[in-house]
């Protein structure tokens, strides 16, 4: 057994009794448990029916740790049930096609179903389902393509894919179990980065990229505390990154436990000339009693008169 399943064997054993950990949303259905490991046969044999090869990752997983059950959201599915978040039935060739969109590429917008090839194509060829995030919401591990072996959120009415940022399979069930010990906040994990909270603050300060500062105070928001230098990173940037999203973001992130710095900062943010992170705040603001709520109403009514402004 390699390095990291040792870890994660570990922090399996530990983190469902620890004092504080966050509870996931669909915990209730696999309630921290994980079925025992495949055989090595089993999962060959899988292989062989549907002419791939797993990833080695969630392979090893499977064949080491265990299969179906504690996981993100309700849970990892079984093998047997690979197929339940994209298809009815199983199709043959299914898993052997590659998956159509690669990380590296650019991001699907709202056409990127139109833009496949075929008069009705599949839109999640290539894939697996690892969870069912809820609706009509999944997660998936692609088995086939140049996206190999990358973690994918889909939308099953066709809203745009979206990657994860981990690595792999063992580096997403990883950063789940230390979430889940440290506390975060159950929202956000399908988009957060994988870094910890001084290479999140870095990024929310320094990175070019304004997707990239997003995801950074998406991330540090979930933390149930952070250190000063983090906390004043997002204050910064509530009131002074040039993007609204960003803006945005970190002031949905002050807003979920927002000390009196914070407040001051929400308050700044109500004046926003636009209408995402002004919004963002004045709902922050009308959860913290009577006299926000006044302040806020106020705002509304001023904002009222003004001519609205574009993000």
């Amino acid at each position: 057994m390699d390095a990291r399943l040792r870890r994660i064997a570990a922090k399996l054993a530990l983190v469902r009794g620890l004092p504080g950990r966050a509870y996931s949303f669909g915990e209730e259905k696999h309630r921290f448990r994980l079925g025992p490991p495949l055989p090595e046969s089993r999962v060959t044999a899988f292989e062989t029916e549907h002419g791939i090869r797993l990833p080695q990752c969630y392979r090893s997983f499977l064949t080491t740790i265990g299969h179906t059950g504690t996981g993100p959201h309700y849970g990892l599915e079984s093998l047997d049930d690979w197929y339940h978040a994209v298809l009815d039935i199983p199709r043959p060739g299914h898993l052997a096609t590659p998956f159509p969109l690669s990380p590296t590429g650019p991001a699907p917008g709202p056409d990127w179903y139109e833009a496949l090839d075929g008069d009705d194509p599949e839109p999640f060829p290539g894939a697996l389902t690892l969870a069912q995030r809820g609706c009509s919401l999944a997660t998936l591990l692609v088995v086939s393509g140049p996206a190999r072996g990358r973690i994918v959120n889909v939308d099953l009415d066709l809203g745009p894919p979206a990657f994860c940022h981990d690595s792999d399979f063992l580096a997403w069930y990883e950063r789940w179990l230390d979430e889940t010990a440290n506390g975060l906040d159950r929202s956000g994990f399908d988009v957060s980065l994988p870094y910890d909270v001084p290479t999140l603050t870095s990024l929310l300060r320094e990175a070019p990229d304004p997707a990239q500062r997003d995801a950074a105070a998406w991330t540090l928001g979930r933390y149930p505390t952070l250190p000063p230098a983090a906390a004043s990173a997002l204050r910064a940037a509530a009131v002074g990154d040039v993007d609204a999203g960003v803006r945005r973001a970190a002031v949905i992130a002050l807003g979920r436990r927002p000390g009196p710095a914070d407040e001051a900062t929400l308050a700044q943010a109500l004046t926003d000339p636009c209408d995402g992170p002004r919004l963002a705040a004045r709902g922050a603001l009308s959860r913290r009693g009577d006299a926000w709520q006044a302040q806020a109403q106020a705002q509304t009514r001023a904002q009222a008169t003004r001519p609205a402004a574009g993000e």
